[in-house]
């Protein structure tokens, strides 16, 4: 057990009407949308050649549509409802793709990572939605999870990379990545207090974006360090109710 929050019926059963409505998705999307414009992720191209002539690809658009389906998948996982792993599976892939365009060279070894443990995911719940009380597991796949962000960014920073190693840049990259891993392995087994690893890993984005006075950014990940904080009241809650 992490933490407990006290809180009264009431206000419980007011706060999962809202983690359970649609107007909450329509304002995340808005969110995201409108953090896509402001940041001018539209304009991003990427220009390639084959057969000796020159293509430009709109990347930009593709990201937008991308973190649009990123919002309703998570959305939708905060409502326990499968379809949201099934399509976080496949923005899984979509978002990998991105990144390796963009330069990210680790992708092509961590994005797997994130999945498959999203497809694990997706599959688990179609057997079972049983939400579980914190256990040794849990812990567990934190610790999996870093492992598997720490070596496979070494091996893209050591060996994919003709730089020399980035420290700063290598665990800038490797802690998110670490506490996403172990978030989605958490996520199969349907732990309420795994929406505290999550909260942390928000803290630290809106922290970083504060710090590079990216407020269109601190504005996406305010919204999901919010519906974090809904969606344990509300998955605590439920745990309980199931027993």
């Amino acid at each position: 057990m992490i933490f407990k929050l006290k809180i009264s019926n009431t206000l419980t059963t007011q706060i999962k009407s809202i983690t359970n409505s649609t107007y909450l998705d329509i304002i995340g999307l808005i969110i995201v949308i409108t953090v896509s414009i402001i940041l001018g992720y539209y304009k991003t191209v990427y220009n390639f050649s084959f057969n000796g002539k020159n293509y430009m690809f709109l990347l930009g658009y593709v990201s937008i549509i991308n973190t649009s389906f990123s919002m309703i998948g998570n959305r939708l996982v905060t409502k326990k409802n499968n379809i949201g792993n099934f399509i976080t599976t496949c923005n899984t892939f979509l978002s990998g793709s991105i990144d390796y365009l963009l330069g990210n060279i680790g992708a092509i070894l961590t994005y797997p990572v994130s999945f498959i443990g999203n497809y694990l995911v997706f599959n688990s719940w179609k057997k079972s939605k049983v939400l579980r009380k914190i256990d040794l597991i849990f812990y567990q796949n934190i610790i999996l999870g870093f492992f598997f962000s720490f070596l496979l960014n070494y091996i893209a920073f050591k060996y994919l990379s003709t730089n020399t190693i980035d420290w700063k840049l290598y665990f800038a990259i490797s802690i998110p990545a670490g506490l996403t891993f172990g978030g989605t392995f958490n996520t199969a087994r349907m732990y309420p207090d795994n929406w505290f690893l999550w909260q942390f890993y928000n803290l630290t984005k809106i922290i970083q974006n504060l710090l590079l006075l990216n407020i269109a950014n601190t504005a996406k990940y305010i919204f999901y360090f919010f519906n974090a904080i809904i969606g344990y009241i509300t998955w605590n809650d439920d745990q309980k109710k199931q027993l």
